[in-house]
C-alpha cells in the first residue's frame, strides 16, 4: 500500500488577511464583473453620443454640477476614513474603535445617497426622455445601487463590531468591506467625469 504524505494543517490561523483569505477573491472578482459592467456602460454612453450632433440634445440643459461635485469631494474623502477602519481591523484593534469609523462611513453613504436624489434631478432630463436622459439615468442609478449595497453591508459589519458577538473573521470582513468602498468610489469618480465633466469639454 502506497503512503501518501499529508500536510498539517492545524497550525494555520483560522482566518487571514488580504489575498490569503478565500473572502478576498472573491470580492475580487465581484468587483471585476462590476467594474467591466460599467465600462460597457461607459462604451454605451459614448456610442450613443455618437449618433448625436448635439450632446446633450437641443432643448437640453447641461447637467448641474454643483451638487455632483460636493458629492464626488465627499466620496473621495471618506477612502480616508475607511481606510483607517480597515487598518485598524487589520491590527486587530477594539471592535468598538472599529465599529465607530465604520458607521462613519454609513453616515457618509446616506448622505451621498440624498445628493444622488439631487443629482438625478439635475440631469434635467427624464429617463425616458430621450437616449441621453436613458444612459445618463443609467449610470447613476447603477451606481446609485451599488453605492446602496455598500453603505447596508458597512452598516451590518460596523454593527456586529458593536454590538458583537466579533469573530475573528469579521476583521477580515472590515478589511475586504473597505476595498470594495474604494470601487464604489473609484467608479463614480470615472461616472463623474463622463457624465458631469466630459459633457463640458468634449
Amino acid at each position: 500500500m502506497r503512503r501518501r504524505e499529508v500536510i498539517d494543517v492545524s497550525v494555520l490561523g483560522d482566518h487571514a488577511f488580504s489575498h490569503h483569505a478565500p473572502i478576498w477573491w472573491g470580492n475580487l472578482l465581484m468587483i471585476f464583473i462590476e467594474g467591466m459592467a460599467f465600462a460597457l456602460m461607459a462604451a454605451s454612453y459614448y456610442y450613443i453620443r455618437r449618433n448625436f450632433d448635439t450632446w446633450p440634445p437641443p432643448r437640453t440643459l447641461l447637467p448641474d454640477i454643483g451638487l455632483s461635485w460636493i458629492n464626488l469631494v465627499l466620496l473621495i474623502v471618506s477612502v480616508v476614513p475607511m481606510w483607517y477602519a480597515a487598518r485598524l481591523a487589520f491590527l486587530h484593534e477594539a471592535p468598538e474603535r472599529v465599529g465607530k469609523w465604520l458607521m462613519l462611513i454609513v453616515g457618509v453613504g446616506i448622505v451621498a445617497i440624498i445628493l444622488r436624489v439631487f443629482e438625478l434631478r439635475g440631469l434635467h432630463t427624464r429617463y425616458d426622455s430621450n437616449a441621453y436622459g436613458s444612459i445618463t439615468w443609467f449610470l447613476l442609478v447603477t451606481h446609485l445601487a451599488h453605492l446602496i449595497a455598500a453603505s447596508i453591508e458597512t452598516f451590518l459589519i460596523g454593527l456586529v463590531m458593536l454590538v458583537g458577538p466579533v469573530e475573528k473573521k469579521h476583521y477580515t470582513d472590515a478589511t475586504v468591506m473597505a476595498v470594495y468602498w474604494y470601487f464604489v468610489v473609484g467608479s463614480w469618480v470615472v461616472i463623474w467625469a463622463i457624465v458631469f465633466l466630459s459633457v463640458r469639454f468634449i
